[in-house]
């Protein structure tokens, strides 16, 4: 180490008998990248006559001409652009060791826990802005629709649907979703219909086999806003049917049929107009999106900081519309 050290301040002591002045340097680089004086000038906050006395000055201790003086710009010499090439490197490692001095010193990896769904509809078109904020995080996303005890996980933040208090977890931030049936445009077109005449009872349902027992099923649905069993019955009846949510919703997208759609998760979609809402019936259930962190443990770090992105980013979400049936939990 000590003789690094002396290295370092051997290297330095050798570059300063070497010029006069680090400044000189600086100067010349600029005009070097700039072909010009007068813009290096500008760019270094002095007068175009006091660069080119400072390139002269570099010139005579160098025992070399650096530029050629052209009409309005100058030409570097073969020694000038040897010169050019090494201060521009070396400058080009200092400023990326200041950028990496001035981030932020803080763990830099997080383990975010999330549904298929939910990663792939709401997080995922989210996550740039993010990753814009803190490019130095490196993230670790596990999306799994089963359960997880995050008191056994390696996981440091996570989000849940259902009701608080959960035994393994706390909820930090959470935001209320909206349930009805959505489909895709094309889909209304090839049976000629619109969003608000079309017959839900009519129309080919598309079921999943929810691994989360808080997520509504079409009968729950049917019977929440006051359907009768018809549609659960249909919905047993469904000719396609999938053991992941995240599935059904892209079959609605590809137009095979309707599936449950919730307006905070499917947002961008509804928005863009690639699913429709189905009618004016709709629930709105107690249970919410939470971000949970594990029992007992406090985040830091990289942890901390998608923790406060994500609280922040989904609680700014729309606030469902109120819907014409009462909430159920």
């Amino acid at each position: 180490m000590y003789m690094a050290s002396y290295q370092r301040l051997d290297a330095m002591t050798s570059l300063r008998k070497s010029v006069s002045s680090l400044n000189l340097l600086a100067t010349f680089e600029s005009s070097a990248r700039n072909g010009s004086f007068t813009v290096a000038a500008a760019e270094l906050g002095v007068t175009q006559a006091a660069v080119s006395q400072q390139i002269k000055v570099l010139e005579r201790e160098m025992n070399a001409a650096l530029f050629v003086r052209a009409h309005r710009r100058v030409v570097l010499t073969p020694a000038g652009r040897a010169l050019a090439a090494t201060i521009s490197g070396a400058f080009q490692q200092i400023a990326e060791m200041i950028d990496t001095i001035r981030q932020p010193v803080v763990p830099d990896t997080v383990s975010v826990g999330v549904t298929l769904a939910f990663n792939q509809f709401w997080l995922l078109p989210r996550l740039p802005e993010f990753r814009a904020l803190h490019p130095h995080v490196k993230l670790r996303l596990i999306a799994d629709d089963a359960s997880t005890d995050l008191r056994h996980a390696r996981l440091d933040v996570a989000v849940r649907y259902g009701k608080p208090p959960f035994e393994d977890a706390r909820s930090v931030a959470s935001c209320q979703d909206h349930a009805f049936p959505v489909c895709s445009p094309a889909l209304l077109d090839k049976l000629g219909v619109t969003p608000e005449s079309a017959d839900i009872l009519h129309l080919p349902l598309i079921a999943s086999d929810l691994v989360n027992p808080t997520w509504m099923p079409w009968r729950a649905w049917a019977k929440s806003v006051g359907l009768g069993p018809a549609l659960g019955k249909a919905s047993d009846l469904s000719r396609l049917r999938f053991n992941h949510y995240s599935d059904t919703v892209q079959a609605a997208l590809n137009g095979e049929g309707v599936t449950m759609g919730w307006q905070v998760l499917l947002s961008n979609a509804l928005r863009e107009g690639r699913l429709v809402r189905i009618g004016s019936f709709g629930v709105t259930p107690q249970e919410r999106h939470h971000i949970v962190v594990p029992a007992g443990r406090e985040p830091a770090g990289a942890a901390l900081l998608f923790l406060s992105w994500i609280s922040d980013r989904l609680t700014r979400e729309v606030e469902p519309a109120e819907s014409p049936a009462p909430p159920v939990g």
